[in-house]
């Protein structure tokens, strides 16, 4: 009887260890996670396209905690993403003449990345903390993710001078209503910060501070 109990006791101890082991991969596997590498995309997620729309508000408390992957990796993609990868053009957000004329960082604790959206991933520019150097207001400070809108100068050389900021401003516009319908469609929150500093990133990042046209905060609702 007894070596029958010890038997059960050692099968149970080692079922349970090799668990134990499998959890601890799995978290260390998350937390090794190189944050540029966004996950594919499940496109048969969301709500329907009516609800979302009734769905979408604003709500001032925005949460510090940081954004599931499949959240993570979708806001991207929603934002300005393309169906099939390689492709330049036939993005989720529209651009006028069919021209990419906004670039995409992404501020976090991390640093700030630049969204690569033939590749779909995110690119490390720089490594300090700028929600705290771009406004005064705390809202930017407690996002998880807030999106900077900059003009792609590159792109607007073929544009007349005088359509140069319409044109940025129109794709920006639907690049941040995509935000707006993806975080009703998930549950999250968003709010444009036009009131930011636009010097010290623009200089550390080689481009001009007229470029820079506006923050996008996202994050879950408080």
């Amino acid at each position: 009887m007894k070596s029958k109990f010890l038997i059960c006791s050692i099968i149970f101890l080692f079922g349970f260890t090799s668990l134990f082991a499998q959890n601890s991969t799995v978290v260390a596997s998350d937390e090794a996670r190189n944050i540029g590498d966004l996950l594919e995309i499940d496109m048969n997620g969301g709500k329907p396209f009516m609800d979302v729309l009734k769905e979408k508000h604003f709500t001032p408390g925005i949460s510090d905690r940081v954004l599931e992957p499949h959240h993570f990796s979708s806001l991207f993609w929603a934002a300005n993403g393309t169906p099939h990868r390689g492709e330049v053009h036939n993005r989720t957000a529209y651009a006028p003449m069919d021209m990419q004329y906004i670039k995409i960082y992404a501020l976090m604790k991390e640093g700030v990345f630049f969204y690569d959206a033939e590749a779909h991933k995110l690119k490390k520019v720089e490594k300090s903390d700028y929600r705290v150097k771009m406004s005064d207001n705390d809202m930017v400070h407690r996002a998880p993710i807030v999106l900077l809108y900059v003009i792609d100068t590159e792109s607007t050389d073929a544009v007349k001078e005088e359509n140069k900021i319409n044109y940025a401003y129109l794709q920006a516009g639907s690049i941040s209503q995509n935000v707006f319908l993806y975080c009703s469609s998930e549950n999250l929150n968003s709010n444009i910060i036009l009131d930011i500093k636009k010097d010290e990133f623009a200089k550390n990042l080689n481009i001009k501070a007229a470029n820079i046209l506006f923050l996008q905060l996202v994050g879950y609702r408080d």
